[in-house]
């Protein structure tokens, strides 16, 4: 293998004899695999996108010879042949997503992208025009670049993974990202994972379920009720399943059932797998009638107690029936991959006497284990530490390890849902020799603001890769609430997934640069790039906009207010991007990062001058809450201008997306404000967010009421909102953000220009060059 900078200069500096035009391009291909065959495919389309000449995609196994010129993708009748004849090595007898991406001189010279197995070609063809052509994956586009030829003549690159289990996606994106998702945008969710390189898709609680469950009660002489089911985005999570703001639509749910199935099949297609959801002992409320001498047990998600589910006892004869009718059913209408959660309940917490309690939570997981053994022999369970991180006093450490004897050691993954932030691995002795994820929750739902320490996260898994204690870390699991954001963060998270050895923070940012904005703008890009690196992306913590919660005059108690060094290079980073607008202004991913970097800026102003006002007031200077508050109105004005120029950003077109899904309800749109905001009267706030509309008509006029509270109070010679006031200011408060979700907003017309961003980053520059002190 070349070295690495031998190699990107032979790929991509295009010296003489080293591209190949694109009329002289085949792309080969054996159609007895599929995902291979779909791998060529991709590659055609994306060499056409590059040249816009599309290539010939041919048979091999059809073909007398390969001539000069081929790409052969996956284990094509030539390339079998090179491995047969000992000039090409076979990956697969180095890991089994080990792949390679090599010239060889037979034939007048062609190029083999293969992988051990067929993902691994996918990723190798991937790899091929990321590295070699100049391409760039982001979640929110590619960056394709405009190519007269593609690299070819000696290319020599070979790698395999660390970890073996690459996973992705947690169950509340259901809430907080896709509950008004089409299938295109589930199409390119899971193309832009396979980009990355991920092999597992986690399909923990899902919609897609709710008719097998509703089957298998039948079975059983339980007819639930379409009225019973929570409406959606809400009722995918066991803990709500039944109660939450019925009904849901039949409509819906076989949708999500067909949709589920759409889903699996594309990714298997690819090579990915999926993991089949747990066994919870969940029953409906007409379950009761029916057996009436079950033995059962109340949980409750944080929440109203009128959320209260009913569950199952795993010693129950009813559990094991029950499960196993359902995970048999689940099979037979998806198929399976062999992974299966298992319970142990999350974050509930259950009514009755410790001894119920120690008794559920000791038996749930082996319960739910052999009723996957029953049903798959091969079946591998996946047993989350989230419960035990965040009920620690629930479960103690020797009833941990009496739950964990119940289920066998090599066949149970331990996954550390959090281990980037409380690492239970270390506590708990790297969980005996038991294999384990290391897992992270970088964004839970509101964590869509810039954010991230990435050279902490490089640190962690470097150290995990390496340590001869970690060994039984087989997996990777970045399981965010909310995806679609920070692409600079998941990027890098990516790509330490595959194999940290191969990844350093310096040379990432260079490559970053060219793979997200082309390779002239690179040089002038890492610049910018290091400075994020430094201030939203490093370790003195970015912070959380502050006006997405209720204003208070408490708000100097909360962290996450920046200091001046801070934000003068948070401002320099704004500078070096705002500086390429007319080179990039063609670029949606530019103006998506010029678009977010100066929302973090403001918002970070908005912050430390909300604080300096309430300083202010609690001194009655009204004089410099006056200025405060102006300097306010320009950051808010700022704001709403960035977010009204892409509807990137806009909740209307997610809307209206919404409304066209097959058995959408007529208040689908109250339901998407309520998941963003009051949560069903839950966790209000929880999923906040820049949405053009949210900043506008729901955050702004909560901080123009605290505005107009705070100059009252300061014309009675008040330092503060307390008693009535306070209580009088929470209803007001109250009232607006119920009336926001039962009323809505008018959805935005039209089509913006984001290309208005880089005056509007202008504007802000020059109203933010003298803040008040």
């Amino acid at each position: 293998m070349l070295p690495r900078r031998e190699f990107l200069q032979s790929a991509i500096g295009g010296a003489a004899g080293g591209v190949l035009t694109p009329d002289r391009i085949r792309v080969a291909f054996d159609p007895s695999s599929r995902p291979e065959a779909l791998a060529a495919k991709e590659l055609v389309r994306y060499i056409e996108r590059i040249t816009g000449v599309k290539p010939a995609l041919v048979d091999d196994s059809k073909a007398a010879s390969s001539p000069a010129g081929v790409v052969h993708v996956g284990r094509t009748k030539t390339v079998v042949r090179l491995i047969a004849s000992g000039a090409l090595p076979d990956p697969a007898l180095e890991n089994a997503e080990a792949y390679l991406i090599r010239w060889m001189p037979e034939g007048g010279g062609q190029l083999v992208l293969l992988g051990a197995t067929p993902i691994a070609t996918w990723f190798a063809v991937y790899d091929y025009l990321e590295r070699c052509c100049g391409v760039g994956f982001f979640a929110d586009g590619d960056q394709v670049p405009h190519r007269n030829a593609l690299p070819f003549h000696g290319i020599n690159l070979s790698t395999k993974p660390r970890f073996a289990e690459r996973m992705a996606m947690n169950l509340t994106i259901y809430w907080y990202s896709a509950p008004w998702w089409d299938w295109d945008d589930w199409r390119r969710y899971i193309d832009w994972l396979l980009k990355c390189r991920y092999n597992i898709l986690s399909l923990w609680d899902t919609p897609g379920e709710d008719l097998v469950w509703r089957d298998v009660w039948k079975q059983f002489g339980v007819q639930v009720a379409q009225s019973s089911y929570s409406g959606p985005p809400f009722g995918m999570f066991q803990p709500i399943k039944y109660g939450v703001d019925p009904p849901q639509p039949a409509a819906w749910a076989e949708w999500q059932r067909d949709l589920n199935h759409r889903i699996i099949g594309y990714a298997r297609e690819r090579g990915m797998k999926t993991v089949s959801p747990s066994v919870s002992g969940l029953v409906p409320p007409e379950f009761q009638r029916v057996f009436p001498q079950a033995r059962t047990f109340q949980s409750i998600w944080p929440g109203p107690d009128r959320y209260a589910q009913t569950y199952l006892h795993p010693t129950d004869p009813l559990y094991g029936k029950a499960g196993k009718a359902f995970l048999e059913a689940y099979n037979r209408l998806y198929g399976t991959d062999h992974y299966y959660w298992l319970e142990n309940y999350l974050e509930c917490s259950f009514r009755g006497d410790s001894a119920l309690q120690e008794s559920v939570r000791r038996e749930i997981a082996g319960a739910n284990f052999k009723i996957v053994d029953e049903v798959d022999p091969r079946g591998i369970g996946l047993l989350s530490t989230w419960t035990y991180s965040n009920q620690p006093r629930e479960w103690p450490r020797p009833l941990v390890e009496e739950h964990f004897a119940r289920v066998p050691k090599n066949r149970v993954r331990i996954v550390d849902q959090y281990a980037e932030s409380l690492p239970l691995y270390k506590e708990w002795d790297y969980f005996d020799g038991r294999p384990w994820h290391f897992g992270m929750v970088y964004s839970f739902a509101s964590d869509t603001y810039l954010h991230g320490d990435v050279r902490r996260l490089e640190k962690q898994v470097k150290e995990v890769a390496s340590n001869p204690r970690a060994v039984n870390c087989v997996g990777y699991y970045p399981n965010e609430e909310a995806v679609g954001h920070n692409h600079f963060y998941a990027s890098f998270q990516a790509k330490l997934g595959w194999n940290p050895s191969e990844v350093d923070l310096g040379t990432f940012l260079k490559e970053y640069a060219s793979a997200r904005y082309g390779r002239e703008a690179a040089p002038s890009m890492l610049p910018a790039l290091i400075e994020l690196s430094n201030t939203v992306y490093g370790a003195a913590r970015s912070a959380k906009p502050l006006y997405w919660k209720r204003p208070s005059a408490e708000l100097d108690i909360r962290p996450g207010v920046n200091g001046p060094d801070y934000l003068a290079r948070l401002r320099k980073a704004l500078e070096l991007f705002h500086a390429s607008a007319a080179k990039l202004s063609q670029s949606e991913l530019y103006l998506h990062d010029l678009n977010d970097i100066a929302r973090q800026y403001a918002a970070e102003l908005y912050n430390a001058h909300m604080l300096r006002l309430n300083a202010a007031f609690s001194m009655l200077d009204q004089a410099a809450v006056e200025r405060h508050a102006a300097f306010l109105e320009v950051l808010l004005d700022s704001i709403e201008q960035l977010l009204s120029h892409d509807d990137f950003y806009w909740l209307s077109r997610s809307i209206r997306k919404a409304r066209r899904l097959p058995g959408a309800s007529p208040d689908f749109d109250r339901r998407a404000r309520d998941i963003l905001t009051l949560w069903a009267g839950v966790i209000r706030d929880y999923a906040c967010r820049d949405n053009y509309e949210l900043v506008k008509t729901y955050y702004r006029p909560r901080v123009n009421r605290y505005l107009e509270e705070v100059r009252r109070a300061m014309r009675m010679g008040q330092r503060l909102l307390a008693g009535y006031r306070r209580t009088a200011l929470e209803a007001d408060y109250d009232k607006h953000e119920k009336a926001w979700v039962a009323d809505g907003f008018p959805l935005c017309e039209g089509r913006p220009d984001p290309k208005r961003v880089a005056g509007t980053v202008e504007d802000l520059l020059k109203a933010t060059a003298n803040p008040p002190a």
